[in-house]
């Protein structure tokens, strides 16, 4: 079925018309739409300098016989472009994943036994199969693992190898250290977007939404263990939190389950206390790339907005006078940003001028800067940071 800009996402007309101010009018919204079905032009990874340098990073890639760069401006960030579209020969075995599934495979992941969503009941290891998305899209080849009924079965393990991919990158869970903890898989507008939050040594920082934990683990990487650092999220999503902050060594954060909104457990003794606060709410993803299929309405946006109301009233009681609230969403739509924004101000915070280096880097938008795909080869990607008034700023960064 063929959708918005004759591609497979669907996005309803009011959606799209709101996208055209935001996006630089229909012609915007098409260029920025089509390019969310390709995965970033780089794959980034940040290296967790508390326990090894770049610069030792980047040797140890070296002699693997790996070549990553490092980025200009976000010190901790390396970088290796990814390869594509390239070309995919199609057998005639057919194995469907579902969407998760099928844009990790895009990007040249093994497809694995839980994103299966159909397998013929003829299929044996050693088979050469297609990976197809669930609505058709072709998205690598590669040689079965399992048989269908080891598939249905464990429900665990790689059930395809993929060595025809769409795209090629580094499997960031593949580079050397990544179980030790040395690195984390990070996009280029996330960790801007920590970068500028500046967190310092001594600081009291509050993650609402932390989990995975990208966000958070950078921001105690920078600020270090003599800062205090809470990380909130549903009791759901932090068994991976926690798994992820022990990886990487941050042994002093402070971990709690709970809705953040309603400032459960610690949070209710540290309002007007708290220096750093990052708010990166659950949105309507708009900016999630690569996708294989999508559907989304204007609906969907306006009622994410809504959502996300509920975190920055909490960021505002928490933000102590001149503390800042760093918010953020990996989408497109003006109500889940600007819109917020100026919800934002509303409740005594205050937008706070991004450096030069990072305005150079993204689009200005009201209230904070924009990534967006086509133009800047990242994820769609809203970043504002607001200060808290009543203190002066909070040692942002020139």
């Amino acid at each position: 079925m063929t959708g918005a800009c004759g591609t497979p996402l669907e996005y309803d007309a009011g959606l799209l018309e709101r996208l055209e101010p935001v996006l630089g009018g229909p012609g915007g919204v098409c260029r920025e739409i089509k390019a969310l079905l390709a995965p970033t032009s780089r794959l980034y990874v940040r290296v967790n300098t508390l326990k090894i340098s770049v610069e030792e990073y980047l040797d140890l890639l070296r002699s693997r016989g790996l070549r990553f760069e490092r980025d200009p401006d976000v010190e901790e960030a390396i970088w290796h472009p990814v390869e594509g579209p390239l070309e995919v020969p199609v057998f005639d075995v057919k194995v469907v994943a579902d969407k998760r599934a099928a844009e990790s495979v895009l990007m040249g992941s093994d497809l694995y036994a839980p994103g299966v969503a159909y397998a013929p009941r003829s299929l044996r290891p050693g088979m050469e199969v297609t990976v197809v998305s669930e609505n058709g899209v072709v998205v690598g080849s590669g040689v079965a693992v399992m048989g269908y009924r080891e598939i249905v079965e464990s429900r665990r393990g790689v059930a395809v190898r993929i060595l025809y991919p769409r795209y090629r990158a580094p499997r960031v869970r593949d580079l050397p250290g990544f179980e030790e903890g040395l690195i984390y898989g990070q996009s280029l507008p996330s960790m801007v977007a920590v970068k500028l939050l500046n967190p310092r040594p001594g600081d009291l920082i509050v993650d609402l939404t932390a989990a995975p934990g990208g966000k958070v683990s950078y921001a105690a990487q920078l600020a270090g263990p003599s800062s205090r650092v809470v990380a909130v999220d549903r009791p759901s999503k932090v068994g991976r939190l926690r798994e992820n902050l022990e990886r990487l060594g941050l042994h002093w954060v402070e971990v709690v389950a709970g809705d953040s909104r309603s400032l459960p457990g610690p949070l209710s003794s540290l309002k007007g206390r708290v220096d750093r606060v990052i708010v990166d709410p659950p949105c309507s993803n708009l900016g999630v790339r690569p996708k294989v299929y999508d559907k989304r309405g204007l609906r969907d946006a306006v009622a994410a907005s809504r959502y996300q109301r509920g975190f920055i009233d909490a960021a505002a009681r928490l933000a102590r006078p001149g503390g800042v609230v760093l918010y953020s969403v990996c989408t497109l739509t003006w109500e889940e940003a600007e819109q917020n924004v100026e919800y934002a101000e509303s409740l005594g915070l205050e937008p706070l001028e991004p450096p030069a280096w990072a305005a150079a880097r993204a689009r200005r938008a009201y209230g904070g800067l924009r990534f967006t795909p086509a133009e800047h080869g990242t994820p769609g990607f809203y970043i504002a940071l607001l200060g808290k008034k009543g203190g002066g700023q909070a040692g942002l960064k020139p």
